[in-house]
C-alpha cells in the first residue's frame, strides 16, 4: 500500500474539510511511498520519528506540524537554531525513509473516535452527542463538586504524563454540564453559551487576560489541561481506527512525553 492510498482515505471520510485550504498535507517524504507500518502521533519529535523507525513503521501520521512555525513574534523559523533543528530533522526523516503525513482538520472533527470525542470519553464522564459541525463536546457530571471534577480529570491526566490541572473558580460549586475543549480552537463564549457550569480548556487554547477574566467575570469556573495531554486520546483512539481499516498493516501510537513537570 502506497502512503498517499492512507491520505487519500482521510479526504474521503473528511467531509467537513475544505480541501483548498487545509493543513492537512504531506509534511515529508513521497506520497508513492510503500508503507510498511504506521505510527500514530500528536506531534513528530525525533523521538517520535527514532522510535517509529525502530518499529519498522514509516509513515507517521501526525496531529501537529512536523516543523517551526515562520515568522514573528513567536516562530522559529529564520533564526540559526531553528533552520538548524528543522534541517536536522529532515535528515533524520530521509535516514530513517519516513513520510509523514498531518492529520488535523479531518480528525478535530472526527465523529466517535477524533480529538473531542476521544477526549471526553476517556476523562469517564457521561456526556452528549456532539454535531460534526462542533468542536465541543459536553461531558455530565452529575452534580459532583469542582473539586471533585478537577480530581477526577487529575487523575485521568496523569495517566497521560501530566501531574498538574489549573483550577478556576468555587471548589464547592456544584457542577453538572462540562463543556470540553482541545487544542488552540476553543472559543470559550461558544462553550458558554452551551449551558454549561464548567468549562474544560487547554493551555495553548486560552490566555489568561481574555478566557481567565471572562471565566472571573462570568462567574464560570475553569479546568486547563495540557494541549497535549487532551489529544492524545484521539491519536490512541486514530490507531485503533487504523487497525480496522488496514487488519493486515503495522500500526501503532507512539507517545510523546510531555517536556516538563510541575515542581
Amino acid at each position: 500500500m502506497k502512503a498517499n492510498e492512507v491520505y487519500d482515505h482521510f479526504r474521503q471520510v473528511g467531509r467537513w474539510v475544505d480541501w483548498d485550504n487545509t493543513v492537512d498535507l504531506f509534511l515529508h517524504g513521497a506520497p508513492q511511498l510503500e508503507v510498511n507500518g504506521i505510527a500514530t502521533t500528536w506531534i513528530p519529535t525525533n523521538s517520535v520519528i527514532r522510535q517509529a523507525g525502530a518499529k519498522g513503521l514509516n509513515l507517521i501520521i501526525s496531529h501537529e506540524p512536523a516543523f517551526f512555525s515562520a515568522g514573528p513574534p513567536r516562530g522559529h523559523a529564520g533564526t540559526e537554531s531553528g533552520d538548524r533543528l528543522m534541517a536536522e530533522k529532515r535528515l533524520l526523516l530521509d535516514k530513517t525513509g519516513m513520510a509523514i503525513v498531518r492529520c488535523h482538520d479531518v480528525w478535530d472533527r472526527m465523529p466517535d473516535c477524533g480529538i473531542p470525542d476521544a477526549w471526553a470519553d476517556y476523562l469517564g464522564f457521561e456526556t452528549e452527542p456532539r454535531p460534526v459541525e462542533s468542536y465541543y463536546k459536553i461531558c455530565l457530571t452529575g452534580g459532583m463538586t469542582l473539586q471533585q471534577v478537577a480530581e477526577k480529570v487529575l487523575g485521568k491526566v496523569r495517566q497521560l504524563g501530566q501531574d498538574w490541572l489549573l483550577v478556576l473558580g468555587d471548589r464547592d460549586r456544584t457542577i453538572n454540564r462540562m463543556a470540553v475543549g482541545t487544542g488552540a480552537i476553543t472559543r470559550l463564549p461558544l462553550m458558554y453559551e452551551l449551558g454549561i457550569d464548567l468549562a474544560l480548556l487547554t493551555d495553548d487554547g486560552m490566555t489568561t487576560w481574555d478566557a481567565g477574566y471572562f471565566c472571573a467575570d462570568q462567574g464560570l469556573p475553569l479546568l486547563i489541561a495540557n494541549h497535549a495531554t487532551a489529544e492524545k486520546p484521539g491519536m490512541m483512539a486514530m490507531a485503533e481506527y487504523l487497525r480496522s481499516i488496514y487488519p493486515d498493516l503495522p500500526v501503532e501510537y507512539v507517545d510523546v512525553e510531555l517536556p516538563w513537570r510541575s515542581v
